[in-house]
């Protein structure tokens, strides 16, 4: 029971902090590392009790399980690598090269160039290279962890909106491209969902604003708002309740001038924003971020698009949050770099 005390500790204060606002991922930092501690005090209990079970007497056996343990992390890793790889190339393959589809792509390679990499200096004796790779771990393990953690929380989130949503009086769409004027199946899919939201709202009484919000790009003949908007109204949108914010150029800038347009209209409570899936949690951070209430909603996305786009958003994370993370990766990488300046030879 000692053991369970500081994850019970934790995890009173993430829920506590999930009660007045969900939308923070250090609450998914939280709630992995109580899942995380949990299980490694649930294995270390149950590694404990080995010798007292006939036949587990002997303490090589423990050893051996131990070692069988890290040998299917090692091999799931590489099959993640593999995965991540073969889903880079059918990226490259349906979307093209840009260096955003490429990404998961990327991270497969690099997983697998690590531990081979690691493999390899060890069985040729280079252990400065193995202590090289073993510093580097901290700051990859910062990363990674917050990618799982993110990964891990945004499921939580999508799945508690999906089920526990409360009551809107507005429902804003994140635009996307239109390059030649015409919504594609992406951003179909969120206009589908923003009505999805509009009607469930209906039907429970309230007549929430519907707000497309979208600028134009150079490339594009009209602004997404327009676009977004015409669609929704060939498909039975109320036009006396659908708005156009035809300024914006970033998520950020959606939720602020879209903001501005309920304003206008005395509707600035909670509201919905929906965008597609690999999005929404990240919105709804920047929801926090501005000040607007309420939750984000994420649209269905194809399968294959979703790993690149999800690293993508985590690279954008980051991104927000960039000192924290230059100042203690920075940090962490000084040993590695001091062992390679002063090791010359390697």
């Amino acid at each position: 029971m000692e053991l369970l005390s500081l994850p019970l500790f934790i995890l009173i204060c993430a829920a506590l902090d999930a009660f007045h606002d969900p939308r923070k991922l250090r609450i998914g930092v939280a709630l992995l590392t109580v899942t995380l501690m949990t299980g490694s005090s649930v294995l270390a209990a149950l590694m404990g009790q080995l010798p007292t079970i006939p036949g587990f007497e002997d303490s090589e056996l423990a050893t051996w399980i131990l070692l069988l343990l890290c040998g299917v992390t090692v091999v799931g890793i590489c099959v993640l690598a593999g995965l991540l790889i073969a889903n880079g190339v059918t990226m490259v393959r349906k979307e093209g090269r840009a260096l955003a589809h490429m990404l998961s792509l990327f991270l497969g390679v690099g997983i697998l160039a690590y531990v081979m990499g690691g493999f390899l200096a060890a069985a040729l004796s280079f252990f400065n290279v193995v202590a090289f790779l073993l510093f580097l771990a901290f700051p990859l393990g910062w990363i990674g962890y917050g990618l799982v953690a993110y990964l891990f929380y945004s499921a939580i989130y999508g799945f508690c909106v999906r089920h526990f949503a409360g009551p809107v009086y507005a429902v804003i769409v994140l635009g996307a491209g239109v390059p030649d004027g015409v919504v594609r199946p992406l951003l179909a899919g969120r206009i589908s969902r923003g009505l999805e939201w509009v009607d469930r709202e209906d039907a429970r009484g309230r007549r929430p604003l519907l707000v497309m919000s979208g600028g134009q790009g150079p490339d594009e003949p009209l602004s997404e708002a327009e676009a977004m908007a015409k669609w929704a109204q060939d498909r039975g949108a109320d036009p006396q309740r659908l708005f156009e914010e035809r300024t914006s150029t970033t998520t950020e800038e959606n939720l602020l001038h879209s903001a501005k347009v309920l304003s206008a209209y005395g509707r600035l409570g909670r509201c919905a924003v929906v965008t597609s899936s690999y999005h929404a949690f990240r919105a709804a951070l920047l929801m926090r971020t501005v000040g607007l209430r309420g939750y984000a909603i994420g649209a269905p996305t194809a399968r294959y698009y979703m790993p690149s786009a999800l690293l993508r958003e985590y690279v954008a994370i980051l991104r927000d949050h960039k000192w924290l993370n230059i100042i203690v990766i920075g940090l962490m990488l000084l040993p590695p770099v001091l062992l390679a300046i002063n090791s010359p030879g390697v």
